[in-house]
């Protein structure tokens, strides 16, 4: 379960997944109109799994072909052994390719991982083949909540990249989670290493969480900086592509954010105290020759008026696009 896999379309000095990835096919569900609705949610853990799969129901969001999901993690406490990817999909009657980037571990207890956190993609029909794709690993400390203090992780930094059929078409989709404190350097080199995986021709999404903070958050004292440009320069922290290099590699492979994002609008309220003009934009959709629906793209936070508190600290970034 825990043995390396081999990247088939990388080189040899190509960082290598720690973990194979996990694969529920189910039968494609029917399709009453020509388009693609995608969806892209970091789901902060998953540990809100009843708020985040209520949301999926509700108008804006419902009846998506493809979901991209960020920091969904498994085997938690609160439901042990369990894969909320798959759980998620056999609640939504979709497909399900889920990929462990990392196995946690608690203090003291080093030879047994209790639990993983990674990335997966629900699909409305069945997946062609899957592959984990590692990608760099910044020098860049990641954060850890506090609760978690003390833990230990194996793995690697690894999205994932799959083909799918709609309508007769073949897609490539993908999914990736880039680092939150590094600078932007270096998740730049973590999108070039995931993009040698992904194929550089035919229709394509792409999404996730990309962390384009424009900065780097690996200290104190560069927080502290951060937030007074957050105060002087807000409108960088909507408009993040000038200052982080990692989409001109998406550029280099064909792939378009524009008309599938919401310009300007921020996805991630760390408070709820935070102004909405100081929040930053991290989730991003790109697609390649796909057109995305005029009106349709849309960011929209993770409750309702039944669901008072937030299932994530992110929103939901959705749109259709013309098949």
């Amino acid at each position: 379960m825990d043995r390396d896999v081999r990247d088939l379309t990388a080189a040899d000095a190509k960082p290598t997944p720690h973990f194979p990835p996990i694969v529920v096919n189910r039968a494609a569900r029917r399709r009453p109109q020509p388009r693609l609705r995608v969806v892209l949610l970091n789901a902060a853990g998953g540990r809100k799994f009843r708020e985040i799969l209520a949301c999926l129901k509700r108008p804006a969001l419902q009846s998506a072909d493809i979901i991209l999901l960020c920091e969904v993690n498994t085997g938690m406490k609160r439901r042990p052994g369990r894969d909320l990817a798959t759980d998620l999909a056999e609640a939504l009657e979709m497909s399900c390719a889920y990929v462990r980037a990392f196995g946690l571990k608690r203090p003291g207890i080093e030879s047994e991982i209790v639990s993983y956190m990674g990335s997966a993609i629900l699909s409305a029909a069945p997946f062609e083949d899957v592959a984990a794709v590692a990608m760099h690993k910044p020098p860049t400390p990641m954060a850890w909540p506090r609760r978690m203090r003390g833990w230990s992780r194996v793995g690697t930094p690894t999205g994932i990249v799959t083909r799918v059929k709609f309508g007769g078409e073949e897609l490539t989709v993908g999914v990736a989670h880039l680092h939150s404190r590094c600078a932007p350097a270096e998740r730049a080199r973590q999108m070039a290493t995931y993009l040698e995986s992904f194929p550089a021709a035919g229709r394509a999404i792409f999404g996730g969480d990309l962390n384009t903070t424009t900065t780097e958050l690996s200290s104190r004292s560069l927080m502290l900086a951060t937030a007074r440009q957050m105060i002087a320069n807000p409108d960088r922290f909507h408009a993040p592509e000038a200052y982080e290099p990692l989409f001109d590699h998406l550029r280099e492979r064909g792939l378009e954010i524009e008309g599938a994002n919401v310009a300007n609008r921020a996805t991630f309220t760390f408070s709820g105290l935070i102004p909405r003009s100081m929040r930053p934009k991290l989730d991003w959709l790109a697609v390649r020759e796909l057109r995305p629906i005029a009106g349709t793209a849309a960011v929209v936070p993770p409750r309702s008026p039944i669901l008072l508190r937030r299932a994530s600290d992110h929103d939901f970034v959705t749109v259709d696009l013309e098949l």
